[in-house]
């Protein structure tokens, strides 16, 4: 990945719940915004926690979909790669995934990388959002958010277009 033509989105929607640190981020099922990837080869959904009581975990999935609400009846799980960061400076390997599971320590990171060439083909229709989903699987209050990196763009641009609708 490099930063030099990175398109930044940090969510500041209340009905996306992530972006910034809210308390209890991931209570029940919460769901990032929706990005577009058609001007993008690559996605990184940076998924951060500390925890405020215990150290539960969550199960990570990254939906495509061929309309910008990722609506149910049209949204289909694709696979991607994620890390575990559980240690400060310290990275775990890329790991090949269709789900993930966070690791369950009061603090960490696990970061997806979504790749343009596995959104599906749909109908004749090549979908072109995709969105992080996060099921709670044990119900601990963590602070955390999740904040979205497009990386190498189709088109290279000065300043980057909007990339949710």
């Amino acid at each position: 990945m490099s930063l030099k033509d990175a398109h930044f989105h940090q969510v500041l929607s209340a009905a996306a719940l992530s972006g910034t640190p809210l308390a209890d981020q991931f209570d029940t099922t919460t769901y990032s915004d929706s990005v577009s990837m058609k001007k993008y080869n690559k996605a990184y959904f940076f998924v951060y926690w500390g925890a405020v009581s215990g150290a539960g975990t969550a199960d990570l999935t990254i939906l495509a979909s061929d309309d910008a609400g990722v609506t149910t009846e049209h949204a289909t799980a694709i696979p991607f790669r994620y890390k575990h960061i559980t240690v400060p400076d310290t990275n775990a390997a890329w790991v090949a995934a269709a789900t993930v599971k966070t690791s369950g320590v009061a603090s960490g990171m696990c970061i997806i990388e979504v790749n343009a060439e596995d959104l599906p083909l749909v109908a004749g229709v090549k979908y072109e959002y995709c969105r992080l989903k996060s099921i709670e699987d044990d119900n601990y209050t963590k602070l955390g958010g999740i904040i979205i990196i497009m990386d190498e763009p189709r088109y290279a641009q000065d300043v980057s277009e909007v990339v949710t609708a």
